[in-house]
């Protein structure tokens, strides 16, 4: 992978997130003074070109900082792997998973790989920003105005944030449901994988639950493991008090 600077790194990165159901907020400011380079309803997100050991400090720095105003999101930070030291980098990676912050070298994840060489066919890796950023982003105001008012522009957009934050993941895990079932009705391995990994990171404990165990009885059985949706919701709703919708089909009432 080649970025030519940090922003386009960042477009990249926020415009994967945003394609695989995440609604993406950039540079959102907090009261220390800092902004959050990439926000989503599940990760807020340091972004850093190449991720050198000292690089990853700062960045760890940085989120333990900003963390406590996202309680819900997990910290990441991203970038590519340095072409020299990687192994320091490594390592200092797993120190920081030690303490809750994943770290995420992009060009070492097929994920992201695969999405920056569908790009790259279609003439580069360049992508338009996100849509969505913090409402205040881009404008310019005086020192002095912005002193007076950042507390209070933060403490309102947290607020409105936080339920809109809610309302996506909500949106979401209903899509991701309605893709299944359709992928369900028609056996179609596939897209049932594809909604399946969605719900895998919902935080519905049930729902994350059930979405992992549907996925290895796809992977172990093929297509006969569609039949083993109804009984995997029933065990779950039974042992564990979910409250797993119970859809028949022909081949699984």
């Amino acid at each position: 992978m080649e970025f030519p600077n940090l922003d386009t790194l960042q477009s990249f990165l926020s415009r994967w997130l945003e394609q695989h159901g995440h609604d993406v907020y950039c540079q959102v400011p907090v009261p220390s003074g800092r902004k959050v380079d990439i926000l989503t309803q599940d990760y807020v997100i340091r972004c850093a070109h190449t991720l050198y050991q000292d690089t990853l400090q700062a960045a760890a720095d940085d989120l333990q900082i900003q963390r406590g105003h996202f309680p819900d999101q997990k910290p990441v930070i991203a970038g590519l792997t340095p072409d020299q030291q990687w192994d320091t980098a490594y390592a200092m990676a797993e120190q920081l998973k030690g303490s809750g912050i994943e770290v995420w070298f992009i060009d070492q994840m097929p994920p992201f790989v695969g999405y920056y060489s569908r790009l790259a066919k279609q003439g580069g890796p360049e992508v338009a920003a996100p849509r969505r950023k913090a409402p205040w982003g881009g404008c310019l105001l005086s020192t002095g105005v912005a002193a007076i008012l950042g507390l209070s522009f933060w403490l309102a957009f947290n607020i409105l944030e936080r339920y809109e934050l809610q309302v996506a993941t909500n949106t979401q895990d209903e899509r991701a449901w309605e893709r299944l079932h359709s992928a369900v009705e028609q056996w179609d391995i596939n897209n049932a994988q594809l909604a399946l990994e969605q719900l895998s990171s919902s935080r519905n404990a049930c729902v994350s639950r059930f979405a992992d165990q549907f996925s290895e009885a796809l992977n172990q059985n093929g297509a006969e493991g569609f039949r083993d949706i109804n009984p995997i919701k029933r065990t779950l709703n039974q042992q564990d008090r979910c409250r797993l919708e119970i859809q028949p089909y022909d081949f699984s009432p």
